[in-house]
């Protein structure tokens, strides 16, 4: 096994972190330069997009099945046809498996883990007990086992799992562990949306190749900025078509990069509905041209392919996000502007079912007044001296509990961002409401229920939280270097 391509181990100190800091002037080091053009992707040299179909992942069904059971392990995969890659999987193959489960109903799941190093699941968005959220402190060593088992009470909404090991997070995501968790309620099963073959799920990555195309992991100190791809993926598939019929489809997105914000549109149609965010359906569907999607978000979306005629094509694009940040990321790769392609959507049939008639009542959100807080708390993004990532300019300790919170209570929490890079803020065990941001950027998704929030450079967002799991959980930046180094935080409800 190439230990270079696989588990790539970077040791760059802390002070190298922010590589030449914010400076897109600044000069680049003539050795790094060279390190990223012997290594720079060339995969993609010889290869046609939209010649893969996409995958789909298996379902993993509460309603069929008692029990389910992951080993996380190393696997080969043909991600490029007729090539096996070295990835990490949970059940032998990428995509891993959609996990399909009710309000009400209980999940149980064994989880194996036969990597090298310990490692814990986090069932990203689900409102579960202290012991089943998957704190990294309570990573289980190789060849352990945990059981997880808890009952599901929350509204319908695309979730997802990954592992969550601290300083190994961003590095298991990227070769593989990571996949989508759908809960299903009566209520939303009364709208009647588009489902079965008319509901894709859409797990979007961006990554690197090496010309055997193998995977490529950290190569320079940028790096530890955000690990950006020059290859798309969706659902471990590079630049996949689909086939579809002319009529409504439901897409479940979700952001599932280390670090790039997408900025996505459809070219051959000019606009789009969103009906859910992080936690669920919307009150109301919007349309919308494009739509801004952090690391860890999810979007749910309804695209009409009605217009279109038999052979004709759309392809789902990220129009670029430069706003995203000023930071210098590696060179090789497309920077967070960068236009890109991302898959493709082929017209081969005629439908019958044009007459579906998406709901302008979706669900009902009661909203949160900042009177109902009986606290406010100021967490800070920031760098600190060495080039640290922080919160609250405390270097992560998985042990310290750096806010106390009453259980039951409602905070307001106030996310100041001071450096010019925009982070993905995530909070565990909670859903909360954003009430107010500093920028004049539009982002529809705030009107839903969330887990993750967009905080630009510069920018301070107001957040509205209830509190009703008691326990420690974290809260962390979601772009996987950040978190890794130590933009992470424990608060501890009691």
């Amino acid at each position: 096994m190439n230990r270079r391509t696989f588990f790539y181990s970077c040791s760059f100190s802390a002070a190298a972190v922010v590589f030449t800091g914010c400076d897109k002037t600044s000069k680049k080091s003539d050795k790094a330069t060279s390190v990223i053009e012997n290594t720079k992707n060339i995969a993609i040299d010889n290869f046609e997009p939209f010649t893969q179909k996409l995958k789909i992942p298996k379902v993993i069904d509460f309603e069929h099945i008692a029990k389910a059971k992951f080993n996380a392990q190393k696997s080969l995969f043909p991600i490029y046809d007729g090539k096996k890659t070295d990835v990490l999987t949970f059940q032998d193959e990428l995509p891993n498996p959609t996990i399909r489960i009710k309000k009400d109903d209980d999940f149980e799941l064994d989880f194996i883990n036969s990597l090298e190093k310990p490692t814990i699941i986090h069932w990203h968005g689900l409102l579960v007990p202290q012991e089943m959220d998957g704190h990294p402190k309570d990573a289980i060593a190789t060849q352990m086992t945990k059981e997880y088992r808890y009952k599901i009470n929350q509204r319908a909404g695309t979730f997802w799992y990954h592992t969550h090991p601290h300083g190994r997070t961003g590095e298991e995501i990227y070769y593989g562990l990571s996949g989508l968790y759908i809960i299903e309620d009566d209520d939303e099963k009364a709208l009647n949306l588009p489902s079965g073959e008319f509901e894709l799920p859409l797990i979007i990555q961006d990554r690197r190749f090496d010309k055997e195309k193998n995977l490529i992991y950290k190569e320079t100190p940028q790096d530890n900025n955000g690990v950006l791809g020059d290859v798309i993926i969706v659902n471990s598939t590079p630049y996949p078509y689909t086939n579809v019929k002319n009529t409504k489809y439901r897409l479940r997105i979700l952001n599932g990069s280390s670090a790039r914000t997408y900025k996505l549109a459809f070219e051959g149609i000019e606009d789009f509905m969103l009906i859910g965010t992080d936690g669920g359906l919307l009150e109301e569907p919007i349309i919308v041209k494009d739509l801004l999607i952090a690391v860890a978000e999810r979007i749910d979306i309804i695209v009409d392919f009605k217009d279109k005629k038999v052979g004709e094509s759309v392809t789902l694009k990220t129009l670029g996000f430069k706003e995203a940040s000023n930071f210098i990321t590696n060179p090789a790769y497309p920077n967070f502007g960068a236009k890109m392609d991302i898959m493709r959507f082929k017209i081969t049939e005629l439908s019958t079912e044009n007459s579906l008639q998406i709901p302008k009542k979706l669900s009902t959100i009661t909203k949160m007044k900042a009177s109902d807080a009986s606290k406010n708390r100021v967490i800070t993004m920031e760098i600190i001296e060495g080039g640290i990532w922080t919160l609250n300019k405390k270097p992560y300790d998985m042990h310290r509990v750096d806010e106390r919170v009453k259980l039951g209570s409602t905070e307001i929490w106030e996310i100041k961002n001071s450096a010019h890079m925009a982070h993905p803020f995530h909070m565990h065990g909670v859903h909360f409401q954003v009430l107010e941001r500093t920028s004049s950027i539009d982002f529809p998704t705030d009107k839903g229920y969330k887990d993750t929030v967009l905080v630009m450079p510069l920018e301070s967002v107001r957040i509205i939280v209830k509190f009703t799991i008691p326990g420690l959980f974290v809260h962390h930046c979601h772009i996987l270097e950040h978190e890794d180094h130590s933009m992470m935080a424990n608060f501890l409800v009691e």
